[in-house]
């Protein structure tokens, strides 16, 4: 793994204006990480996958979409999952997990990745017999103890399987996977799996995710199902949790326990005219579900693409969908996600809960974008409620021969609600998101980013950055950042 020494750091953070100021540092007097590159070149075996034709293409050596997970004993121990080596559609040839030690200042390659896919390793007899592998997701249990999630496929999507690998030594050496639901059928489609450790019920580990299918009449849904471990992601039991109207559902699904027992799931709900931003409760445990608590709109299908900044016809992928973040041992959740204006634009929308999810704010928008669009926000909170949110955006870009993109984030401690109480930071950039990959919904800058909070009211993200190396055109970095 590429490493990058204070002196390089500290250059990097010139050349990219970051925002400084004073860090806080560890109860042990050491400081927050830097700017520091976690990947390089592929680290899966040469050769590993199938071949190109037939309309797909690989982009070797280009990681995307980032999680990233924090030890809720131990501040210093984060683990990051992603993609590695994306095709232009239906995912990458296999997941990379890295693990820090030191809150982020350096990253190292597992010793073993979870085989979520040929080129992980996965075979018949392990479970992870699949072409590919995307859309993976990561948690830390009160144990110490990884457990990451994959949605793992047939090149051609006939097959599709929600898998979850678990390690006991926190991200270092994974276990077979478990298939918590596999389909055979292009009549059924599982995607976007979301993993969470409860905080509250050591040994608890709920997942989510969609299952669409279609009829022979044209009509179809999209229902959420859910898969719960009691012995620390050891083992499961799924089944169907919430279920929707014919001709509508849930486009990816996140679940979020708080300290009362309650479940929160946040989702994406499409009818075929309609779209919004919904949360629901639960208070026994996902058996039963409230009517929407947050119904925002959010009126756009995912999918949409970001029109072509240049007005060409090179446009960004537009797959976000909605996060939650829950202020510990509280009542306080916060909800990002994505919006789009009546212009066509799409930014950063906000709300909070102080009641357990019961009754939301009025949504705010909170990016600082100046002209165009704000994407794939990401979004973390302090035990002491300071609210970090990370996005991409294109208010640099000037030429149309390229796309100058950058990292943000924006800050805030309170009176979140209102838009002004927002304080934003550039991260890093600007890079030129015309040489990520490019996928059939658009240009591949991630439908999501890792971001954790580590201490005090420092931030650390994971996201991808274009290298403008043809050969390694896209690598994942860590930052810190803080209010």
């Amino acid at each position: 793994m590429k490493q990058r020494s204070r002196a390089v750091v500290a250059a990097a953070a010139t050349m990219f204006a970051c925002t400084i100021a004073a860090q806080p540092a560890f109860a042990d007097g050491s400081d927050p990480a830097g700017l520091v590159v976690i990947s390089g070149t592929s680290a899966l075996p040469a050769g590993c996958g199938l071949a190109e034709g037939n309309g797909y293409v690989l982009n070797p050596n280009a990681e995307v979409q980032p999680m990233a997970a924090r030890d809720p004993k131990n501040s210093k121990h984060l683990v990051a999952i992603y993609q590695q080596d994306r095709w232009n559609k239906y995912g990458s040839n296999g997941a990379v997990t890295v693990v820090s030690n030191d809150a982020g200042v350096t990253w190292h390659k597992s010793a073993a990745q979870p085989a979520f896919s040929h080129c992980n390793g996965g075979t018949a007899a392990n479970g992870g017999d699949y072409d590919v592998t995307t859309d993976h997701w990561i948690t830390i249990t009160p144990s110490g103890a990884a457990v990451a999630a994959s949605f793992s496929l047939s090149r051609t999507g006939q097959v599709t399987a929600m898998l979850v690998s678990r390690s006991a030594d926190g991200g270092e050496h994974w276990d077979a996977p478990v298939t918590l639901q596999r389909d055979d059928t292009t009549e059924f489609f599982n995607d976007r799996p979301a993993i969470t450790a409860d905080p509250y019920h050591p040994g608890v580990v709920y997942a989510v995710w969609d299952r669409s299918f279609s009829e022979s009449d044209g009509t179809w849904g999209q229902p959420v199902y859910m898969a719960k471990s009691t012995d620390d992601g050891k083992t499961w039991t799924s089944k169907k949790v919430y279920d929707f109207p014919t001709n509508s559902g849930a486009i990816g699904a996140v679940v979020q326990p708080m300290a009362d027992g309650t479940l929160l799931l946040g989702m994406h709900v499409e009818t075929d005219t309609t779209a919004a931003t919904q949360v629901v409760r639960s208070t026994d445990g996902g058996d039963t579900w409230s009517t929407p608590t947050l119904n925002a709109a959010a009126p756009f299908t995912v999918g949409t693409k970001i029109p072509d900044p240049d007005n060409g016809t090179d446009p960004v992928r537009n797959a976000s969908l909605p996060l939650l973040a829950v202020q510990p041992n509280s009542k306080v959740v916060n909800a990002v996600w994505q919006s789009q204006n009546a212009d066509g634009t799409f930014h950063v929308a906000y709300a909070r809960s102080t009641d357990n999810g019961q009754t939301w704010s009025t949504p705010v928008r909170v990016d600082k974008t100046p002209t165009g669009s704000a994407a794939v926000p990401a979004i973390a909170v302090s035990p002491a409620g300071v609210v970090g949110i990370t996005y991409y955006d294109f208010r640099n870009n000037t030429s149309a021969a390229t796309l100058p993109t950058d990292f943000w984030a924006t800050t805030c401690a309170e009176d979140c609600t209102e838009s002004g109480s927002w304080n934003e930071q550039h991260v890093e950039g600007s890079f030129d998101a015309r040489t990520v990959p490019l996928t059939s919904s658009g240009r591949m800058i991630g439908d999501y980013t890792g971001l954790v909070w580590t201490t005090g009211s420092t931030f650390l993200a994971v996201y991808g950055v274009a290298t403008g190396n043809t050969s390694n055109p896209v690598d994942i970095h860590s930052d810190t950042f803080y209010r």
